[in-house]
């Protein structure tokens, strides 16, 4: 009986030993591949910093062979797709991470932004919101949702995420400036200056909030301050600079006279005689009551066309100071002066020449003693160019005795 007993202790001794050591086989196979994963995982790493991606890619996929439960080599796995502009197998790459653990806020981030550069709005945005949920107090998905709103001409909801960024980093001035350009493209000019200089005073050589603000000071028509950061810009970005100049920049009159049909004589003063400007009729000898002069404007931009030609937005008036100086030259206006007519009769366009030629009528008095001063006659014109600028109140006027443009 006892070497029964004895011959069963022995077989249960020998099978424990056995069970042990297939398990410390195994374990110790275990520790190796994961040894052998990180390895792989730590050359593709080095790979993907020197820009190898084609290796990168290989040694990743060769850790997930021996680890594939790994999120990290999964997630740079992707990484290393989209690095080579492989956004299907990225995207499929990002989604076995998430299978694996659903918590990654930053792998539906990055999901995201492989939606919004596919133009998949939907499907980004659904992304977008998962991280935000997943992480409230992160600021980088709410902005980058406010921007995709914003390229979608989702105005409002960009401002709300722009807004609830704010909040969280009111230091930072970018999303100050995503505001401001939100608010420029909503055409709320005087919002979108509050948040740009907050953003330029945090920022002060962020040039991209330089450009938005001088857009939002033009659109309101303060040339001043448009034109004190198109200095600041330019000094900044010289490129910059320019655009922001040709988005500043007003049509303006660069002269007035010099056309070839030209019949007013501008530079003649105070007190000149209508009866010699109108002539004589050379059928009958008698002089003329009236006639139509010609004269010539020439601008620096392309103009509207119908707007040009449009009388009623000209007019013809008497100097009355500044640049223009002084109706016949402060002295008393006589009851004799001749009558200036508000608008022209009527305006023709070469937009080839960039000029317009007015046309209006002057008419002699009962008496045919009228007298006129056609130096301090000012013709200015409140019309708008080919893009809808209106004209620069700097260059819109002209008149002979300035002999220039204000």
């Amino acid at each position: 009986m006892a070497s029964l007993l004895d011959g069963a202790t022995t077989t249960s001794t020998s099978e424990k030993a056995s069970a042990y050591d297939i398990y410390t086989t195994l374990s110790t196979q275990s520790s190796q591949m994961s040894n052998l994963a990180k390895s792989a995982l730590s050359s593709g790493l080095a790979f993907y910093q020197k820009k190898d991606y084609t290796r990168a890619q290989k040694e990743i996929q060769r850790s997930l062979a021996m680890d594939p439960s790994s999120t990290q080599a999964t997630n740079y796995l992707a990484k290393t797709f989209e690095a080579q502009k492989k956004y299907a197998e990225a995207i499929k790459t990002y989604k076995n991470s998430l299978a694996l653990d659903p918590q990654q806020d930053t792998v539906n981030l990055a999901l995201g932004n492989i939606y919004l550069q596919q133009k998949k709005y939907n499907d980004a945005e659904k992304q977008f919101k998962q991280s935000i949920k997943l992480n409230p107090q992160d600021t980088v998905a709410p902005y980058t949702l406010g921007q995709m709103y914003q390229q979608q001409a989702r105005y409002s909801d960009a401002e709300a995420q722009f807004k609830k960024v704010i909040r969280m980093a009111p230091h930072d001035a970018n999303p100050l400036y995503a505001l401001g350009a939100t608010y420029n493209k909503e055409g709320k000019s005087a919002e979108a200056v509050t948040v740009l200089k907050q953003a330029v005073a945090l920022k002060p050589k962020m040039a991209a909030a330089h450009l938005e603000l001088g857009t939002a000071y033009a659109a309101l028509g303060d040339t001043a301050n448009a034109n004190l950061e198109v200095e600041r810009l330019t000094a900044l970005n010289s490129t910059q600079g320019a655009l922001l100049k040709a988005i500043v920049a007003k049509p303006k009159f660069v002269a007035g006279g010099g056309g070839d049909a030209d019949s007013f004589p501008s530079a003649l003063g105070p007190g000149t005689s209508l009866f010699g400007l109108l002539g004589v009729d050379s059928n009958t000898g008698t002089p003329n009551n009236s006639k139509l002069f010609t004269f010539t404007f020439s601008f620096d931009s392309d103009m509207d066309g119908t707007s040009v030609q449009d009388t009623r937005n000209w007019t013809i008036t008497k100097a009355s100071g500044g640049a223009a100086g002084y109706y016949n030259n402060l002295q008393p206006v006589l009851p004799t002066e001749a009558y200036i007519p508000q608008n022209p009769v009527s305006v023709s366009y070469d937009p080839n020449q960039r000029q317009a030629t007015v046309t209006f009528l002057l008419t002699q008095n009962s008496t045919g003693d009228a007298t006129i001063d056609p130096s301090h006659m000012v013709f200015k014109f409140a019309g708008k160019d080919s893009k809808g600028k209106t004209m620069d109140p700097t260059a819109d006027q002209y008149d002979g005795a300035a002999s220039d443009v204000f």
